[in-house]
């Protein structure tokens, strides 16, 4: 993705271990040093890369990595009418999202890049270390100045994720780590992204407390993210806003189909009567 898109009005509370690693991210890419934010999905990895590229005022790339990713997608190629045309020149060569962000001084997000298969990984090195790229026909095509690589990573233990090699790991100079925040933060991040609806303290209270326990939920496979009380407490200001009320049983609904998109059980568990489970137990500490 290009340029424009992610320059909206981004939601971002900067606190605790996101203001901590905003600054790192900064200091890596002053010193020409490579970073890497590793955390949970929904733990705000992606966001804060999108602001640090709309507070520099750089075009903004983003690749999502996986093993049918292919080296040309970040690359380039040839387009063969041209070069059937005028041969192997410049104007037949296009750009991959990664030499376009090279060439205009952007920023380039490797999305999930422990999912890259080794060939994707291989075609990185260059980039990283020479900031260039040696395209045969060509010759070399050289990064801005203002070029910066960032990547995210999932933890290693979810399904799908691939070692680094060592020659990659060696250019992934800063490692960002990013947890689930602390319950002040978090709701903070709820309350600003349900702007401009307002939600009473004890509703919030409730809705968190049902994503933590479904989050610390030992049947659950996948960590509930931040997402899930953002969706559920939109649902429940929208709710409020047309009915003016909300009970107990309207938030159970809400919370259950949010929770059933973002979990998985673990083995031969019923995936509803977890969740219903798990949100009934929340709630109980609020009766």
């Amino acid at each position: 993705m290009n340029g424009d898109e992610h320059r909206r009005d981004l939601k971002v509370v900067l606190e605790g271990q996101y203001k901590l690693a905003y600054e790192l991210l900064e200091d890596a890419v002053s010193t020409g040093l490579t970073p890497i934010v590793i955390g949970p999905p929904g733990v705000g990895k992606s966001l804060l890369v999108r602001k640090f590229a709309i507070d520099t005022d750089r075009p903004f790339y983003e690749v999502f990595f996986d093993e049918l990713l292919r080296p040309a997608y970040l690359i380039g190629s040839f387009d063969p009418a041209i070069v059937l045309q005028k041969g192997y020149c410049q104007e037949a060569f296009e750009s991959g999202h990664l030499l376009q962000a090279m060439e205009e001084g952007g920023i380039f997000l490797a999305q999930e890049l422990n999912r890259a298969g080794e060939f994707c990984q291989n075609s990185l090195l260059e980039p990283l270390e020479e900031r260039s790229y040696y395209v045969p026909k060509i010759g070399r095509l050289r990064a801005d100045e203002k070029f910066a690589f960032i990547a995210t990573a999932n933890p290693a233990e979810l399904a799908g994720t691939h070692q680094f090699s060592e020659a990659l790991r060696d250019r992934l100079r800063v490692w960002i780590p990013l947890i689930y925040p602390d319950r002040e933060t978090e709701l903070k991040i709820i309350r600003v992204n349900c702007e401009p609806a307002t939600i009473a303290e004890d509703l919030l209270d409730k809705i968190y407390d049902i994503v933590k326990a479904a989050r610390e939920e030992q049947d659950l496979e996948m960590a509930v993210s931040i997402r899930a009380g953002i969706s559920i407490a939109r649902l429940a200001a929208y709710h409020l806003s047309q009915h003016g009320e909300l009970d107990g049983k309207d938030l159970i609904n809400y919370a259950r189909s949010v929770l059933l998109g973002t979990s998985k059980g673990r083995g031969w568990i019923s995936l509803e009567k977890t969740i219903d489970d798990v949100i009934r137990g929340a709630l109980k500490t609020h009766v």
